[in-house]
C-alpha cells in the first residue's frame, strides 16, 4: 500500500512537470546565461570560556567561511525560465571545518510560480524572518542563529569519540532554522506559488530510505510569508511546518513548527522568530528556541543586537528527561567599504538568485564587521550519564573581520 502511494505521488509530480514544459521550443547553447558568484569572509577574535568538565580557554582564534555559486539559466520561447543553482559551501574553524554542496537543484520559473527539484533547504527556511543582522548581505558572525559561535566556544566535550551538545544549526538548541532531520538540505521537490496580495506559499516533499538514520521518510514541509508596506512601515511575517514518518518507531510523530516577523521603519528593523520540534523517537530532537533583535542602518554603517534562547532534550540522556540550554547575546557592527546597502523591504525570494535572499546588495563588495558575543550553555546531566556533572560552559568572543563579495 505504501509503495502504491509513493508511485502515485511520483507519477503526479512527473506529469505536472511535463505539463509545465510542454510546448517549449529548443534553444541554442548561445542563449544560456551563465551566472557566477561567491563570497569569502574571515574573522580573527579573542575568545575566553570556562568549562565545568573540560579545559578552559583564553586566546586568539580565527574562523572563515565562504560560498561559491554557479547559476546557469535560459529563457524558452514560451517565456519559461529554466536553470540550475549549485552552491558550494565551506567553513574553516576548530569545531566544524569542511565543505559540501549546500544546495544543488534545477528550477522552472514562470507565471505559475516556481518549481525546484534537487538538494534544497525547506521552503519555510527560505521564506523565514527572525532577529535582524543588519541590512545588506548578512554577516554570519553577527547572526545569532548561525553556528559560528560553536567554532570559538566548545559547548561540550567528547563522548563516544564524537563532539556532542552543540545542535547549533537546524536544531533548536542554537537556531530557529529547524528541520525534521536536524540537517540543512536533502533531495526534495519544492513548489512556490506566485505572490498574491503580499502572500506566498511554499510546499515540498522529500523521500528518504526507511533504514537511513534517523529512520525517517516522507518529509512534508510547508512555508508561507506575507510582506506589505503601510505608509513607510514595512511588515514581513512568516510561518512554517514540517512532518515526517518514522518507520522504525510507530509511536513517533516527528514534526516542527515555526513563525517569525520583521517590522521596519526608517533605519530601524525589529524582528523575532520562534521554532519548536517535537514528536521525535525517544524525544532525542525535541526542543524549542526563540530569538529577538533590533538593527539600525545609517549610511554605510549597520548595527544590530540580538538574543537567542534555545532548549533541547539532551540526546545523550533523553531517557532521563534531562535538558541542555543555550543563551547567546550578540552585538554586531558592519561597515560597507563599497556601495551602500538598502534595507530589504521584501522577504527572502526563493529560487536561483542567492543574493536576492539577502536583500539589495547595491554594489556592496567589501564589508568590514565587528562583533561581541556572550554565551551561557548548561546541561542537567553530563554526557557520561546519570550522576555525572553537566558540561556547562560560559564565555565570550570579541572579534573583527572582512567579507568579500564577488
Amino acid at each position: 500500500m505504501y509503495t502504491d502511494r509513493l508511485n502515485m505521488r511520483t507519477a503526479l509530480i512527473c506529469s505536472t512537470s511535463l505539463t509545465i514544459l510542454m510546448g517549449a521550443a529548443p534553444v541554442a547553447a548561445a542563449e544560456w546565461d551563465i551566472g557566477l558568484g561567491a563570497y569569502l569572509e574571515q574573522s580573527i577574535s579573542y575568545a575566553s570560556y570556562d568549562s565545568a568538565t573540560a579545559s578552559d580557554f583564553d586566546g586568539i582564534d580565527s574562523v572563515g567561511s565562504g560560498e561559491f555559486y554557479f547559476l546557469p539559466s535560459v529563457t524558452l520561447d514560451n517565456g519559461l525560465r529554466i536553470g540550475a543553482h549549485v552552491e558550494l559551501d565551506g567553513h574553516v574553524g576548530e569545531r566544524n571545518a569542511g565543505a559540501d554542496f549546500d544546495e544543488a537543484f534545477v528550477y522552472v520559473r514562470g507565471s505559475f510560480g516556481e518549481m525546484l527539484i534537487g538538494k534544497s533547504d525547506t521552503p519555510g527556511n527560505h521564506m523565514s524572518y527572525g532577529a535582524p543582522m543588519g541590512y545588506g548581505p548578512p554577516t554570519d558572525f553577527g547572526g545569532i542563529s548561525s553556528s559560528t559561535l560553536g567554532s570559538y566556544i566548545q559547548f561540550s566535550g567528547v563522548h563516544n569519540n564524537r563532539r556532542v551538545g552543540d545542535d547549533l544549526i537546524r536544531g533548536t538548541l542554537g537556531s530557529t532554522h529547524v528541520t525534521n532531520m536536524g540537517e540543512e538540505t536533502q533531495g526534495r521537490i519544492t513548489y512556490f506559488t506566485p505572490r498574491y496580495a503580499g502572500f506566498q506559499l511554499g510546499l515540498s516533499y522529500a523521500h528518504e530510505e526507511p533504514n537511513a538514520v534517523p529512520n525517517r521518510q516522507d518529509f512534508y514541509d510547508v512555508g508561507a510569508n506575507y510582506v506589505n508596506n503601510f505608509g513607510g512601515l514595512d511588515v514581513g511575517l512568516s510561518a512554517k511546518w514540517g512532518g515526517a514518518d518514522n518507520r522504525a518507531d510507530p509511536n513517533a510523530n516527528p514534526e516542527y513548527w515555526g513563525a517569525g516577523a520583521n517590522i521596519g521603519y526608517g533605519g530601524f528593523t525589529i524582528g523575532s522568530s520562534w521554532a519548536e520540534s517535537n514528536g521525535s523517537s525517544n524525544r532525542v530532537t525535541d526542543g524549542e528556541a526563540y530569538n529577538v533583535g533590533v538593527s539600525y542602518q545609517t549610511g554605510r554603517y549597520g548595527y544590530s543586537f540580538s538574543y537567542l534562547h534555545g532548549r533541547n532534550v539532551d540526546n545523550e540522556n533523553a531517557s532521563l528527561g534531562s535538558r541542555e540550554r543555550l543563551k547567546a547575546y550578540t552585538l554586531a557592527v558592519n561597515y560597507y567599504l563599497t556601495g551602500q546597502p538598502e534595507r530589504p523591504a521584501k522577504p527572502p525570494r526563493p529560487g536561483s538568485d542567492p543574493a536576492a535572499r539577502y536583500g539589495t546588495q547595491a554594489g556592496v563588495k567589501v564589508n568590514l564587521f565587528g562583533f561581541a558575543s556572550y554565551v551561557d550553555f548548561n546541561e542537567d546531566v553530563g554526557d557520561g550519564g546519570a550522576g555525572t556533572r553537566g558540561d556547562d560552559v560560559n564565555g565570550f568572543v570579541i572579534g573583527t573581520g572582512v567579507k568579500l563579495m564577488f
